[in-house]
């Protein structure tokens, strides 16, 4: 707990459920959730832009900057030329990303607290990392990237020009397969699945303003019980779930049993992620201008790559 580098929330969120038993596993999305994403984000961006200006990046050896260059005139089309930018981003993240202090310092903790972690690509420069201590949550994962694998390559054998650039580099987030599989492995109650489903299905209201609707439309405080609000990026089906409450208070009494300061800062940071399900169709969209930004850096095409 004295880990200055990860931050509170991030050790109730991702961490403490996993190590006390109470969640199968959990998620970090790399770099987004590390401390330092914003610098690490703005390196990953100048670096590529100097390699697509055919500037010599630093710590490259000159036979690597000499091959790139040479190799530029043998990428003959587009689809050579979305690879070739496909690999230099996951060079780019195994350098930037998996190279600075905070990814080994949250690794580093990993290892120490005896957890099993898998890395699983979303995007060229995204990873998700599972924690887990079940080895069977490693076989499911398997099966959830092949099972992304596929509903991507259906939905770029069959585009749709109206589907913004998000929807369509992600088209997994409105498979009720992938959604089900997806929230079993993260041990979500069921029937917050099947509404997160449900909503993301209907096209009326997104799970996330479905959520923030729900918290400012209630009428008496009891009628939200903070312990569904268990962790983040997390829509109980309604803002007193008790299915979702029996998680969060399971969680609150073994912190209990530990010590009583841990579980009451446990309670405020439950409150923080009740605040933000109710802000967070605007950090949605957010995030959603900042992802389709990036996805120009290879051009639509690249996801042909995984």
């Amino acid at each position: 707990m004295n880990e200055h580098v990860i931050p509170l929330k991030t050790k109730f969120d991702d961490y403490l459920p996993v190590v006390l038993g109470i969640r199968r596993a959990t998620q970090i999305v790399v770099p987004a959730e590390l401390p330092d994403a914003a610098i690490l984000g703005a390196t990953i961006d100048d670096r590529f832009r100097q390699k697509m200006q055919g500037r010599r990046l630093p710590g490259e050896s000159l036979g690597q900057f000499f091959k790139d260059k040479a190799g530029k005139f043998w990428r003959r089309n587009q689809m050579q030329e979305i690879r070739y930018r496909t690999g230099v981003l996951r060079d780019l993240y195994a350098d930037v990303v998996e190279g600075s202090h905070s990814y080994q310092v949250y690794m580093k903790w990993v290892d120490k607290l005896g957890l099993q972690r898998k890395e699983l690509e979303s995007r060229p420069t995204i990873r998700e990392i599972y924690l887990f201590t079940d080895p069977q949550v490693a076989i499911e994962l398997e099966e959830l990237q092949d099972l992304r694998k596929d509903i991507r390559y259906e939905a770029m054998k069959s585009p749709d020009p109206s589907t913004p650039p998000y929807a369509r580099a992600f088209p997994e987030e409105k498979n009720a397969g992938y959604l089900k599989k997806l929230g079993s492995i993260l041990g979500f109650p069921v029937c917050c699945i099947d509404r997160y489903i449900f909503d993301r299905d209907s096209g009326v209201l997104t799970p996330e303003t479905r959520a923030s609707s729900q918290l400012t439309g209630v009428e008496r405080p009891d009628e939200i019980d903070p312990f569904a609000f268990f962790t983040k990026d997390f829509f109980p089906c309604q803002p007193d779930c008790p299915e979702a409450a029996k998680i969060g208070k399971a969680i609150y009494e073994k912190l209990s049993q530990i010590d009583r300061g841990l579980a009451e800062e446990y309670k405020k940071h439950l409150m923080d992620n009740v605040s933000l399900v109710r802000n967070y169709p605007e950090i949605i969209q957010k995030k959603i201008e900042a992802l389709e930004k990036s996805l120009g850096r290879t051009g639509e095409g690249d996801r042909l790559e995984e």
